[in-house]
């Protein structure tokens, strides 16, 4: 007898329970239909400035929509460093963001190896004067048949040997920067100059006057302020409808530009499934406006093709996508999400994510109607 009670009790209580989440269910349907269809007033529609129309069928753009930034190729930026160890002697105002020219000295550096080069080259100098005079002396000897020509031999190969030094030594201080013909006429220099390879600005600043450095550190770093371009990210669905030339609008914090695609990656990241696609600025006005690393939306523009349109006062944006709003036949405001395809001044290509209600759409007042729908 107490078995089936209990077994009474745990079935109303299953019930009840399932009741209540009928009752639940039901009550959010109610609320999300509360949401999606507002009934205004004549008056209502008066203020919000509404204008009821339908959807258009239009030739547009068709468009890819990504992010990406702005970046210069490695001819564009630089990392200075020296071949040869020392000391920073004198840097000048290297502040973030500076703008430099190409060759002017940046800093100072003074190195002990540097002096020691530079006496090694101007005694290897005077030696090869002497050995070219050494090299004549006993070929004429040769000739004239009462030199040693053991002598001769030794006298070439040394000759050879300290040219080569000469050479060598010569080309280590070019590449530091080092006038060989200043140095040959036995002005030593005490220090380097650090100058800078590219016209630009200063991204970074690694040295302070006393600090000890090694070839391997770098000492500033540079970023050029020619050969901008945009880096964008594509998702490998859009790569077929990708061409070079294609016309590519973006923009960054009230920056708008252009550009057209020079150049598609031809492999996916496979952690992001996306590709770099490369646009050159249109104009170089534009360029100058952007900062290299700055991020921007874009829109690729990969043809036209029919879609449905609704003119710009009829979409309401929210993100990516937006609302369009429909007036159906009881006179009620439903509310249709709709993901945005394409755009131009005028009018919006729509496609939008649910059926969409029978009744006249709403062509301009969505903005107000978009407050409504949120207040309520």
């Amino acid at each position: 007898m107490n078995k089936r009670i209990i077994n009474t009790c745990i079935t109303l209580l299953f019930i009840l329970g399932m009741f209540a989440c009928g009752n639940k269910e039901a009550a959010t349907t109610e609320a999300e239909s509360a949401v999606s269809i507002i009934k205004l007033t004549a008056e209502q529609k008066q203020n919000a400035g509404i204008v009821l129309g339908e959807l258009e069928e239009k030739e547009m753009a068709s468009e890819v929509s990504c992010t990406g930034l702005v970046d210069v190729p490695p001819i564009s930026s630089a990392s200075i460093s020296l071949p040869i160890a020392g000391y920073v002697k004198s840097t000048f105002e290297l502040l973030p963001g500076k703008q430099v020219r190409k060759g002017q000295v940046l800093a100072t550096i003074t190195s002990l190896d540097y002096i020691q080069m530079q006496q090694e080259y101007i005694q290897a100098l005077s030696q090869l004067t002497y050995l070219t005079s050494e090299k004549s002396r006993q070929q004429v000897l040769n000739t004239e048949e009462v030199g040693s020509k053991k002598k001769l031999q030794m006298a070439e190969a040394d000759f050879s040997n300290i040219q080569a030094q000469v050479k060598s030594l010569g080309l280590k201080l070019e590449i530091l920067g080092c006038d060989l013909k200043s140095l040959a006429k036995g002005n030593i220099s005490s220090f380097l100059q650090v100058k800078a390879p590219i016209d630009g600005y200063v991204v970074d600043v690694f040295m302070s006057i006393g600090k000890y450095v090694q070839p391997t550190d770098e000492l500033v770093k540079l970023v050029g302020i020619a050969h901008k371009h945009v880096e964008l990210k594509v998702f490998e669905r859009d790569l077929s409808s990708l061409k070079l030339g294609q016309t590519i609008q973006f923009e960054a914090e009230g920056l708008e530009g252009q550009g057209k695609i020079f150049l598609i990656g031809k492999q996916v990241d496979l952690s992001t499934r996306t590709t770099s696609v490369h646009g050159h600025f249109s104009n170089e006005a534009d360029e100058v406006r952007f900062t290299v690393g700055q991020f921007i939306n874009a829109k690729i523009l990969v043809g036209n093709q029919k879609m449905k349109t609704i003119p710009q006062a009829g979409l309401a944006r929210v993100g990516k996508g937006g609302f369009i709003y429909v007036e159906n036949p009881q006179g009620a405001m439903e509310q249709v999400p709709v993901k945005v395809i394409s755009s131009n001044e005028e009018y919006v290509g729509v496609q939008p994510i649910k059926a969409l209600p029978a009744g006249k759409v709403v062509i301009s007042g969505a903005s107000a109607l978009e407050a409504i729908f949120a207040k309520d």
